[in-house]
């Protein structure tokens, strides 16, 4: 019977390893398919910021020209300017604000990204440590059991 021990700990124990560097090696791939992910998504929503930033100045023209148009039909003309500036300056505003939101969200999706990769790398790397380990225990008790 302890014949039949020692070969069936280090086949234990070479299967625990070789699962543990399979984990290691998904954390890794996790990782890294993380980050990829999240650079894309990033794109997306500078995108989507674009898309906000023109549908704002779209809509202040839109409400210059109507201003403009109100003013002339009842005769208000002196005071427009001003008031289209003021539009056009809340317009650009929002326009503005749009893009930071976007920029803001990409570079925080991004910044995950890093994250998560460096994280798989880090498993990864505690996956190897945790290999020597199960390598230096597993040989220990088939040394100890083959007395």
């Amino acid at each position: 019977m302890a014949q039949l021990a020692v070969p069936l700990m280090i086949g234990g124990t070479l299967l625990s390893v070789a699962g543990q560097a399979k984990a290691g090696e998904r954390s890794l791939v996790r990782g890294k398919t993380q980050k990829a992910l999240n650079e894309v998504a990033a794109g997306q929503v500078i995108a989507i910021g674009q898309r906000s930033a023109l549908e704002e100045k779209r809509r202040t023209e839109i409400i210059a020209s109507r201003a403009l148009a109100v003013a002339s039909a009842g005769g208000a003309a002196q005071d427009i300017d001003r008031l289209i500036a003021d539009i056009s300056g809340e317009g650009l505003y929002r326009a503005n604000l749009a893009m930071y939101e976007a920029e803001t969200e990409s570079e925080r999706l991004k910044y995950e990204g890093v994250l998560a990769e460096q994280i798989g790398q880090d498993e990864f790397r505690a996956g190897g440590t945790q290999q020597l380990a199960t390598v230096l225990s597993g040989g220990g008790a088939a040394a100890a059991a083959y007395k």
